[in-house]
């Protein structure tokens, strides 16, 4: 595996779930095995980076996927560091994917595109009211 600092929390999830075969459905029903509650909408969250589960989730997860807890903390520290630095736009873009199922490049284009057309449409309404 890569070493961990390149990873953020969400890319690490993500590969552990797919590597595993399991839908968001499945980690639901895996941590409820542990004795975690949790919903399908807080798992996908975590994997689009909308949401960083805490120290306990942290500990359960890593005893979900066979993992040391460190390389999760640290993981988690660096998506912390990457979200602080992170643009509106970026933000705007995941909740877009959340919302979607898009990809994050697609929905940054069609974010982009979206903005662009409604930037076109205000100088089209002001060029007809001046």
């Amino acid at each position: 595996m890569e070493n961990n600092h390149e990873k953020n929390l969400e890319t690490l999830l993500t590969n552990f779930r797919i590597q595993k075969g399991w839908t968001y459905l499945n980690v639901v029903e895996e941590l409820s095995k542990l004795g975690v509650m949790v919903t399908e909408k807080q798992v996908k969250k975590w994997e689009y980076g909308l949401e960083i589960p805490d120290l306990d989730m942290i500990y359960k997860l890593s005893e979900l996927y066979f993992i040391s807890s460190e390389k999760l903390i640290s993981a988690r520290d660096y998506s912390f560091s990457q979200s602080y630095h992170s643009s509106f736009l970026l933000l705007l873009a995941k909740w877009f994917c959340y919302l979607t199922g898009f990809t994050v490049k697609a929905s940054s284009i069609l974010i982009f595109l979206i903005l662009g057309l409604g930037l076109i449409r205000c100088i089209d309404f002001l060029r007809l009211n001046v």
